[in-house]
């Protein structure tokens, strides 16, 4: 990540002093990627704010990075292309919020009801879920929590053993948060996922449970259509009055 020699510019740019700070920062790590905790990869400095967005070359906007992981904060850095797929799915519980990422973008997405989480506690992995006649063999999928307790405690083919995640499962936090699953799976929800939940309540069978739910999710249909529900009542007492 350096140049030849520390008083002469790379052709990325790093100039006097780049390489000397390079080594600061993994000593300051303890020669261990800050997203993944390796130690036995070829160890890069990161900037936490891009230098092309105006970040210093200072210590305070450096972290060390596994190159494998590092490929997943440049996902369009090519280079990085042959490495990626090394990293671990999920960063350990204490990577720094700039660096606590899932793998690939796609991973932070609920592969059931399709609700995107940026913190990865919030999520857990299918490993290696069963592939039907007409599905594609996958090596993981990715669940929100009450997805993943709801599955698990229904007949898919998922325990709570095939769940991984950030630190150590905690399966009555799994089981309890079932309840919060979505009723209906998303239309492009993964075969092996695409379970219905039974409604409980007037408005999981109402709303949920039906088309309405295309509609009332989405906020600006949602606030008209209440607006229009207030306007026939208003329309309606007038008219009794």
């Amino acid at each position: 990540m350096g140049g030849d020699r520390d008083d002469r510019p790379d052709r990325r740019g790093y100039g006097e002093g780049w390489e000397a700070l390079r080594r600061q920062t993994l000593r300051r790590d303890g020669y261990a990627c800050q997203r993944c905790g390796a130690d036995d990869r070829t160890l890069q400095a990161h900037h936490v704010i891009p230098r092309a967005a105006g970040g210093p070359d200072d210590l305070e906007n450096l972290v060390t990075l596994c190159r494998p992981c590092h490929g997943v904060i440049h996902q369009r850095n090519r280079s990085f292309d042959d490495v990626r797929d090394e990293a671990p799915l999920f960063p350990t519980p204490d990577a720094p919020d700039p660096v606590a990422r899932m793998r690939e973008p796609n991973d932070q997405c609920c592969s059931r009801c399709g609700v995107e989480r940026s913190d990865p506690t919030d999520l857990v992995a299918w490993l290696e879920p069963p592939a039907g006649p007409e599905e594609p063999e996958c090596g993981h999928l990715t669940l929100c929590k009450p997805c993943a307790g709801f599955l698990a405690e229904s007949d898919t083919g998922c325990t709570y053993d095939d769940l991984t995640g950030v630190g150590r499962l905690q399966i009555h936090e799994l089981s309890t948060k079932r309840l919060d699953a979505s009723v209906r799976p998303g239309l492009f929800a993964a075969p092996q996922v695409a379970i219905r939940r039974q409604p409980r309540t007037v408005r999981e069978r109402v709303i949920d449970d039906t088309p309405l739910r295309f509609l009332w999710n989405v906020s600006p249909v949602r606030w008209a259509l209440v607006g229009l529900v207030l306007y026939v009542l208003v329309v309606a007492a007038l008219g009794v009055l």
